[in-house]
């Protein structure tokens, strides 16, 4: 098997990026430094393979502050407090100092900020590489610098923003003049990047790096978060809809497509695949290769602990109930447990010890059995994906109705992820108002995107639901300590990590 281009050279990146200084204090005749690095085309793919290891460190984990969604819990006891935090919205003070925050989430993302802002100074110094070889590495950076900031600006608000490799004494930006410069990256990276890569940059025919599919993708998605709050500008619906309608149109070029089955998506065999527009890949098995080549989110993160899982998250009654049955949902939950691991034990998520549905989302791995639903391996390989066709899709879907009206091609794209879902569900009610449908829309992220990094908090956000959705919260839930407000905006964002 191929060693998958995260691992390429990831100990060469880490003396190059996470060393400060030498060991011993003499001349540096042959230190990797800007000045003598950045020459040859392969200079500027092992910079690559170092923000893509970096950028995995991102996604796999699971942050805290996705708890205040309605389609993720966690029990409040042990360290899962650190997620249960979020999901009863505890005091800011408290959350500020909340260490998985800033060690999981705010540190991994300045970290591969500052390996993008090297790469966008220096791509150009390349001289041995091609133009087109300088561009599609300075793409990438611009596009992986404007996926961060997008992360961090939604879950704090006014940030720091370095663009240069240096980051001391920054004052935070304001959240519009953030957007400003994650959408002038996406725009970089649209005109940079390649349709396809090549070489390891590739695997099983399935580009693993983004294309200018996938900044045009991210750019929907950006345009549409920025209609909603907290920037509130409207006109960006018609741009959503026009850049994601690019992808749809074009799809060929890139390869893109919906999987004809929803639960193909979790199978490790499937990790490649051609609904991904962008995702981090992991592969444990590969030989010497760094802690962050592999995932914590599965399989035995979202596992109950009676099966030998760590409890680290599960699903919130009411909106599993709410979630249409379905294919779609078979493959998200798991609805059979095994105590002990023994399947002659047998239950239900009504008798397992939490009393919650638990997900079957990222547990398929070379080490997981599913015959005694055994973890065998804490690390796993299971694919973190950030954007995905249905993305697409459905943000069209919005944001078409959200700027011309429900018109036939909104109804088409977003019938078209309610035909793979597929069990009772049948195409939208036609003749929906605009704001209907909208509301529709997002019902239909969350149950296709439930527990996948945040996407159903952020979509929450946008459209101030989120207290709305906890007024709603099964008894059977921890108590909330405080409540969200939608007029005011309480406990939306999360205070910066008080370490920073």
């Amino acid at each position: 098997m191929k060693k998958y281009f995260l691992g390429l050279l990831v100990m060469s990146m880490l003396t190059f990026w996470g060393c400060s200084k030498s060991f011993l204090d003499e001349t540096p005749k042959g230190s990797l430094v800007p000045q003598n690095f950045y020459k040859t085309s392969n200079d500027l793919t092992i910079a690559c393979s170092g923000i893509a290891y970096q950028m995995g460190a991102c996604f796999s984990l699971v942050t805290p502050t996705y708890f205040g969604a309605d389609d993720i819990t966690a029990k409040r006891t042990g360290n899962k407090i650190v997620f249960s935090d979020y999901d009863v919205f505890v005091d800011n003070n408290t959350k500020a100092s909340n260490a998985r925050m800033s060690a999981y989430f705010w540190n991994p993302l300045y970290a591969t900020i500052k390996q993008a802002n090297a790469l966008i100074a220096n791509y150009k110094n390349a001289k041995e590489a091609t133009i087109a070889q300088q561009n599609n590495a300075g793409g990438y950076a611009y596009f992986i610098r404007a996926t961060c900031y997008f992360y961090l600006t939604r879950t704090f608000g006014n940030i720091p923003m370095p663009l240069l490799v240096s980051t001391d004494s920054l004052q935070n930006s304001t959240v519009e003049s953030i957007y400003t410069q994650i959408v002038s990256d996406l725009k970089n990276a649209e005109t940079m990047l390649p349709n396809h890569w090549t070489g390891n940059q590739q695997q099983n025919g399935i580009d693993i790096l983004p294309t200018a599919g996938s900044a045009k993708a991210m750019l929907a998605e950006v345009y549409l978060t920025m209609a909603g709050w907290p920037l509130k500008q409207t006109d960006k619906y018609a741009l959503a809809a026009q850049k994601a309608k690019e992808v749809i149109d074009n799809k060929a070029s890139w390869g893109y497509d919906l999987l004809p089955n929803y639960g193909d998506l979790w199978q490790i065999g499937n990790k490649f695949n051609k609904e991904a527009i962008f995702a981090c890949y992991y592969n444990n098995q590969a030989p010497n290769t760094g802690f962050y080549n592999g995932t914590e989110m599965g399989p035995p993160s979202l596992a109950p602990a009676e099966e030998g899982g760590w409890d680290d998250l599960f699903g919130e009654i009411t909106f599993f109930k709410n979630f249409p049955e379905g294919p779609r949902k078979a493959a998200t939950y798991q609805y059979q447990y095994f105590p002990n691991n023994n399947p002659a034990l047998a239950t239900d998520w009504e008798h397992d010890v939490q009393k919650h549905p638990y997900f079957l989302k990222y547990r398929d791995d070379v080490s997981y059995n599913w015959t005694t639903h055994k973890s065998n391996n804490w690390w796993g390989s299971a694919t973190s994906y950030l954007l995905r066709y249905s993305n697409v899709l459905l943000t069209y879907a919005e944001a078409e109705a959200m700027s011309a009206g429900p018109d036939a091609s909104a109804y088409a794209a977003v019938n078209l992820i309610r035909a793979r879902a597929a069990g009772h569900l049948n195409d939208l009610q036609a003749g929906l108002s605009q704001t209907a449908f909208r509301d529709s829309v997002v019902a239909e992220r969350g149950w296709e995107y439930a527990a996948e990094f945040g996407s159903r908090w952020y979509d929450l956000l946008r459209t101030e639901t989120v207290a709305k959705v906890n007024s709603t919260r099964d008894a059977g839930e921890v108590p909330l300590t405080n409540q969200p407000d939608d007029a005011n905006h309480a406990y939306y964002l999360s205070p910066i990590p008080i370490t920073q």
